[in-house]
């Protein structure tokens, strides 16, 4: 494996970066690990030139390796660690889907349905709360998950520099960390897209205090039948 001198200067610092992370007392293998990889960087950074190529496929093989199987050493030594409950959690909503979350097919039937006035109302109202609840839930989770996303930031990036597999985490670092998309849209586009979401989670919170409203009168008639 011959890998560029840019490719091998970024696998050797993702060996390094992995030596600081797995060089620990209270893990044996960990341990073994960590000096394993830093003999295997030393000695390439060292060999002469005849030699040095062979030295830094060899290194970067091995480094290449142990990233690859990242996920089984033990979880606070992994990189990565502290993202495994977001990551769980973003797949299982699925926040990225453009889709409706909620009685998917109902609601897509819906957007089209052949319904009278009032039933179509309330069709497209859920609809609407669909879309909110997904613009609540993606606010919720970048919110719990950016201080851990900027600490991994880093090895998203050095993994990709190195040409290592990132994909699972990278899925959490362009989720948390990329906001709204703000970057690639103009300052008009982005007052639009702010604006309609603003809308969105207004009808939202109106239509909740209505709700409350009503299941505290409900509340109260069956107080007062039961007197």
């Amino acid at each position: 494996m011959t890998v560029s001198l840019t490719r091998s200067k970024a696998i050797l610092e993702l060996g390094k970066r992995l030596v600081a992370q797995l060089n620990t007392d209270d893990d044996l293998l960990a341990s073994w690990m960590a000096h394993d990889i830093a003999q295997r960087i030393d000695a390439a950074e060292k060999a002469p030139t005849e030699t040095k190529a062979t030295a830094q496929d060899a290194c970067a093989k091995a480094i290449l390796e142990l990233w690859r199987y990242r996920h089984a050493l033990p979880g606070h030594l992994r990189p990565f660690g502290e993202l495994d409950p977001l990551l769980r959690t973003l797949t299982s909503l699925d926040v990225d889907h453009t889709d409706y979350r909620y009685c998917a097919p109902a609601l897509r039937k819906a957007a089209t349905a052949d319904a009278d006035g009032v039933t179509k109302q309330w069709l497209e109202l859920a609809i609407g709360l669909d879309q909110t609840a997904r613009l609540l839930i993606q606010f919720a989770l970048r919110s719990a998950a950016r201080n851990a996303a900027s600490k991994a930031k880093p090895w998203v990036e050095l993994a990709l520099q190195a040409g290592a597999d990132e994909s699972a985490e990278e899925i959490i670092i362009k989720f948390v960390l990329r906001g709204d998309g703000a970057a690639e849209v103009d300052e008009d586009m982005q007052d639009d897209v702010l604006l309609d979401k603003l809308s969105q989670v207004e009808s939202f919170a109106n239509l909740a205090t209505s709700l409350v409203r009503d299941f505290q009168a409900q509340l109260g008639s069956d107080d007062a039948e039961k007197e």
